[in-house]
């Protein structure tokens, strides 16, 4: 599993458009070939293979974790440099349990035995609320994509069946799902 999650899966923004950040923004955090210099200032997310377009399941919560950061605390750049720069000398990825100290953001990712992340439950009703835990990523269960937790049923799936005209009673029935699972996927995949 563990090579799973540092295994590229991801664009950089299907990474944005998971977490409901800019395009630009995921960006701007990815490190890129000579972003150092060209730029003058060092990137906060390092891409787990060699192409700086592919991110890996870590990647993205490095970035939901920066954009928690940005979001609810307005913490300035120079901040989050500084306690990824410690994580990062000591071997380890960002996380937000360790730096913040807040709960909201930590609780919508799972943690195995050895403290790395292995899900992750977006927000589904806007970003730092208490939303259900019916979407989930992880990278062992549909390469990564978001899916309805416990089933492995694609949120793009089902939204793309509701909006083609479909019942959410007659798609939930097709998977053997509730309503309410349906419904969630379909509100996530509509805000992103």
């Amino acid at each position: 599993m563990n090579d799973l999650l540092h295994t590229p899966l991801y664009s950089i923004p299907e990474c944005a458009r998971y977490l409901g950040l800019p395009v630009s923004t995921a960006r701007g955090w990815i490190a890129a070939p000579g972003s150092d210099s060209e730029h003058g200032s060092r990137p906060l997310v390092h891409p787990a293979g060699s192409d700086p377009t592919a991110l890996s399941f870590t990647n993205l919560i490095e970035l939901f974790f920066l954009s928690s950061l940005r979001q609810n605390h307005k913490a300035p750049t120079d901040e989050l440099l500084k306690s990824i720069s410690a994580r990062q000398s000591r071997g380890n990825s960002l996380d937000c349990r360790e730096i913040t100290g807040v709960d909201f953001c930590y609780k919508r990712v799972e943690y195995d035995d050895g403290g790395a992340p292995v899900r992750f439950y977006p927000f589904t009703r806007g970003f730092g609320r208490e939303d259900p835990k019916l979407v989930v990523i992880d990278p062992a269960v549909s390469f990564g994509r978001p899916v309805i937790a416990g089933s492995g049923v694609r949120t793009g799936v089902v939204a793309r069946r509701i909006k083609g005209g479909e019942l959410i009673p007659d798609v939930a029935d097709d998977y053997l799902l509730e309503t309410t699972q349906i419904e969630e996927a379909v509100r996530y995949e509509l805000a992103l």
